[in-house]
């Protein structure tokens, strides 16, 4: 059973909260809140429904992608099972106050198939990475064209700087020295007990050594994952009656991702609308439409995320039955 939350951890928790509000104040000063009321309360539910949709879809081959990573370890779960693990996990990663609740979930539940925590724990890992490597990869490349016309040279040598460290640590995952490294420090500072854990981490972890074919795949389904994502604020912008180029989804949306993924507050909450706002008004989009637009598909993306809710208090009086039937039998 997992101890209470570290002093750190709990100080760290506090500041994200702190950002999150802080952020908000500043724009509840920016913008016209009765207009963003009245652009939500008036949206076209046809294209927030098609919005719906597409993320749905876009889920769905996020779960193709960590199904494939389970396979390879020999981890096999049908695959409507894994999409409904999937979207549990993004439950909970939305209303959690941390991002690795969902990852958790995933782990525990992809664990029930049989095979070890830590196995588990290798494909979350390596889902997770090949995702961020390929949303960096993406923002890469369509953040190059407007660095001289938007004066983005600083952010995106930031951007430059996240998918390095992102290509960095998928990396290191593939280098049997690195562990040997962690573990000695783990061992100076009292914590040796995890040894056990880290090697049959890079044992699994080392399963998927040499297998360009699948990375290559799996890079490019999370490519794709990460556009349909794009489309989903097209789609967002359509029902709210906001006119922007296309072209402007694809050089801001991805940067918006990757500024909003790391771990500054509480679940992108303010960050989301505030980048938001400055990115979208290089293009002349007034505050209240670009605030609307961020805070709409933020409501679709919860919106989905519900699915998993329902798949997890739907499955609780199954899970109940079969931990009364296992105390039973080991009786």
């Amino acid at each position: 059973m997992a101890g209470k939350p570290s002093g750190r951890t709990a100080l760290l928790l506090g500041a994200k909260v702190v950002m999150s509000i802080a952020l908000f104040a500043w724009l509840f000063h920016r913008v016209q809140w009765s207009n963003i009321l009245a652009a939500i309360e008036h949206a076209r539910l046809e294209w927030l429904g098609a919005a719906f949709l597409l993320l749905v879809l876009s889920n769905v081959l996020g779960s193709y992608q960590w199904n494939r990573l389970m396979r390879a370890v020999g981890i096999q779960i049908p695959f409507w099972k894994v999409c409904s693990y999937y979207h549990v996990g993004l439950f909970f990663n939305n209303f959690l106050p941390a991002n690795v609740g969902g990852d958790l979930a995933r782990i525990f539940d992809a664990s029930r198939a049989g095979h070890t925590r830590t196995t588990a724990l290798s494909t979350v890992l390596m889902d997770r990475m090949v995702g961020t490597v390929a949303l960096a990869g993406l923002a890469v490349l369509t953040t190059l064209p407007a660095i001289d016309r938007f004066h983005l040279a600083a952010i995106y040598l930031g951007v430059l700087g996240f998918f390095a460290f992102a290509v960095t640590m998928l990396w290191a995952v593939f280098h049997p020295s690195l562990l040997h490294t962690i573990t000695g420090l783990l061992a100076r500072i009292g914590l040796g007990r995890f040894r056990p854990t880290l090697e049959e981490l890079s044992e699994r972890l080392g399963g998927f050594r040499g297998q360009r074919r699948l990375f290559l795949e799996l890079f490019t389904v999370a490519a794709a994952v990460q556009i349909m994502r794009i489309f989903v604020h097209v789609l967002v912008a359509r029902a709210l009656g906001i006119q922007v180029d296309l072209a402007y989804f694809f050089l801001f949306v991805p940067l918006l991702a990757v500024i909003v993924s790391l771990p500054i507050s509480l679940n992108g909450i303010g960050v989301r609308e505030g980048v938001g706002i400055l990115l979208f008004g290089m293009v002349g989009l007034d505050k209240g439409s670009a605030f609307s637009l961020q805070f709409t598909t933020y409501l679709v993306a919860v919106a989905v995320s519900l699915i998993g809710g329902i798949v997890f208090l739907v499955r609780i009086p199954h899970r109940r039955a079969e931990a009364q039937s296992s105390r039973r039998t080991t009786g």
